[in-house]
This record gives structure tokens, sequence and C-alpha cells, in this order.
């Protein structure tokens, strides 16, 4: 996962860093600044997840929206 996510690019930044996911044991946050982040962070996950033959469950997947 770390692999897949470090060189993505987003407009979030907490303290001048730039931030795109929080990882956990099995769990993990993505935090894209735009709808076109989400999808590419989406995408990029489900794609390597499937090379390890793990998927992105969509029933326990959720968006929350901060503004």
């Amino acid at each position: 996962m770390q692999d897949t996510l470090q060189d993505h690019h987003t407009s979030i930044s907490n303290g001048g860093r730039r931030i795109c996911n929080l990882r956990f044991t099995d769990d993990i946050d993505l935090l894209p600044g735009t709808n076109t982040e989400l999808q590419d962070l989406t995408d990029k996950l489900t794609q390597s997840t499937g090379s390890f033959g793990m998927e992105v469950s969509t029933e326990k997947s959720k968006v929350m929206v901060n503004s």
C-alpha cells in the first residue's frame, strides 16, 4: 500500500505537509482534495490490493465530506 499511495499528490495539507491517506492495521483512510483525486486513489488502491489477491469491500467503504 505504501508504494501505491506514496507518490500521489493531493491538495490536502497539514502544517505544510501533503497528506493523501492514513493507514491502520486493517483499514485505510484516503484523503483526497477533489472527487477526481478520490477516484484516482480508489483506482490505485483497488489495483494494488488486487495484485495481492485482496479486494476493497464496497459494503464497508464509506465516503465522508469535510468542507
